[in-house]
């Protein structure tokens, strides 16, 4: 093997061990999602630069030159210094015009979700050809990729908007393929090539994000929105939990319900709840009533039954219509039926979802569809296994057995002209 082309292993191979590590790094340091794909997509290529190396694929030019290294090197890059980044490699889906269904990689979600990036190291002028329609049969130019982003952005909201669409290039862009990118709506990040003299003779610095410019560009938040929020069961029952009303100073048997216990001395949940949902209509629909009524008589002790009547009472009630998105999401261990009505009936009236099920939004979130949340801890119904108080002070939460009444003790008003659909 030629001393440059051992030279020029050993320097690809350095670089990937380097990614790796700058992987591992966001992995232990940040709650990224997705960035083990990103690991071992470098891994994949590691190995088949030490495939190269030990000569057991005989290595060629173009090979070397072909490697995906510069791509997960600039991925890695904007994970690192986008504002607020969220998931990488995140996989949506969206509808055609024709109505096909479509799955889609977003490269970085940033802004807590309220951007998608789309990351390119390609240089300038081989995107610039493809854009002119000299690329090969069948591929796609970066303003067509940034187009399927935006149909995609305008069918997967977060709190009812349309996540901005960002696009980096790590090796620059063509003044007129930049235009076209703008024209479409897209935030450009990247240096601007003028004139092809410009674009031969001078290496881009790589792109600076600044937070504090981009935040104009984000979508605004939706003043539109309705004042209420769709509760799921988890909600109401520690709405209604004597855990929350002064039963954390009791022991428990069961080490989940006194680890709850211990949580609950630590940090109330009520005032975190009740913040949240206080001036807001209560939305339930037909199956988290029915299922936290069948609860309730199950387990839940007289305190507790009391404390549901009276919530019941102050409940918008709505039939099940879960969100069509929500219809394409497979089953699994976290995704139950139950759930995915109660999430996408909110989803289908554009309304935000209290919850403690972290699990199911998570998964949901894996299979490309991302809820608009609002997550808490969790609580039980306990009053029934209460034993002696402990030694450990009452929370702040016992001295107000019924606060949560304050937040939504207000009449719900409703008539015929609410938009919300009714039994």
């Amino acid at each position: 093997m030629e001393s440059s082309l051992v030279s020029e292993l050993s320097a690809l191979r350095e670089r990937a061990e380097g990614l790796i590590k700058r992987a591992d790094l966001l992995k232990t340091s940040g709650n990224i999602e997705g960035i083990g794909k990103v690991k071992k997509k470098i891994q994949a290529e590691l190995t088949f630069i030490k495939s190269l190396e030990e000569g057991k694929v005989i290595p060629k030019k173009n090979q070397l030159k072909s490697t995906n290294l510069s791509h997960l090197d600039a991925l890695l890059h904007t994970a690192e210094t986008f504002d607020h980044v969220t998931a990488v490699l995140r996989p949506v889906h969206y509808e055609t015009e024709e109505g096909y269904d479509i799955s889609l990689l977003v490269d970085v979600v940033g802004h807590k979700g309220r951007s998608w990036v789309k990351v390119t190291a390609r240089k300038a002028e081989a995107l610039h050809r493809i854009w002119e329609g000299e690329g090969e049969y069948g591929e796609q130019n970066i303003v067509q990729q940034v187009g399927q982003y935006q149909d995609a952005s305008s069918q997967n909201l977060l709190d009812f908007s349309p996540p901005a669409v960002h696009v980096v290039f790590y090796s620059g862009i063509t003044q007129a393929v930049s235009a076209e990118l703008l024209d479409l709506g897209a935030v450009v990040h990247g240096h601007i090539y003028q004139n092809d003299d410009e674009m031969r003779n001078n290496k881009p610095d790589l792109p600076v994000f600044h937070p504090e410019e981009e935040i104009d560009k984000l979508p605004l938040e939706a003043e539109s929105i309705p004042q209420a929020t769709n509760l799921d069961v988890t909600t109401m029952i520690a709405l209604v939990s004597d855990l929350c009303h002064g039963g954390s100073s009791y022991s428990f048997n069961e080490p989940v319900i006194e680890e709850l216990s211990q949580q609950e001395r630590q940090r109330p949940l009520l005032p975190e709840v009740e913040n949240f949902i206080k001036g807001k209509e209560l939305i339930v629909c037909e199956t988290a009533k029915h299922d936290f009524q069948a609860i309730i008589e199950t387990i839940g002790g007289p305190r507790e039954k009391e404390r549901s009547q009276e919530l019941l009472q102050r409940l918008h009630i709505v039939p099940d219509q879960p969100s069509s998105r929500t219809l394409t999401l497979s089953s699994s261990n976290r995704i139950k039926d139950r759930a995915k009505v109660i999430f996408g009936t909110g989803d289908a009236l554009k309304i935000i979802t209290t919850t403690a099920n972290e699990a199911f939004v998570r998964a949901a979130s894996k299979q490309g569809v991302a809820y608009s949340v609002f997550i808490h801890q969790s609580r039980a119904l306990t009053e029934k296994k209460q034993q002696n108080p402990a030694k450990a002070s009452p929370s702040s939460s016992s001295s107000n057995c019924n606060s949560f009444t304050d937040s939504i003790q207000h009449p719900l008003g409703l008539d015929n002209s609410n938009s919300y659909p009714q039994n």
